[in-house]
């Protein structure tokens, strides 16, 4: 009797585990990515998206990593490129393939920033602050 208990007790954590709850709100990211920022802009691979952003003052805009593509874990075969947010007036990220960065503009005007790795293809946006 106790191993029936066992039995469904490891049954149910493993469709836990492997997202069996059915709160899926569309196909799974390959396992590096990071969900998009509500409100913020994507970083995928060779594009911020949206590449223009207007805010208010005291705003905090947030950049999220989606570069990987393939599958991951058992899968294998994920490629994640690496990306970085670089403002003209200075402040920038990490260069990274996964994560977040976020940047406070307390102050109005224009922010232009690029990708260091890939500015010559384009990588490049900017956020108005007015």
């Amino acid at each position: 009797m106790r191993l029936k208990g066992w039995f469904a007790g490891l049954v149910v954590f493993t469709l836990i585990g492997c997202g069996g709850g059915g709160g899926s709100s569309g196909p799974p990211l390959p396992s590096g990515n990071t969900p998009p920022p509500v409100g913020g802009i994507t970083v995928s691979n060779n594009t911020f998206s949206p590449s223009t952003k207007t805010v208010p003052p005291g705003t905090t805009v947030q950049w999220g990593w989606n570069t990987c593509t393939g599958q991951g874990g058992y899968g294998g075969g994920e490629i994640c490129v690496a990306h970085n947010v670089t403002f003209d007036d200075g402040p920038a990220s990490p260069l990274q393939e996964t994560g977040n960065y976020s940047r406070p503009f307390a102050v109005a005007g224009l922010y232009n920033y690029h990708c260091t790795v890939h500015r010559l293809q384009g990588m490049t946006g900017s956020v108005t602050v007015q």
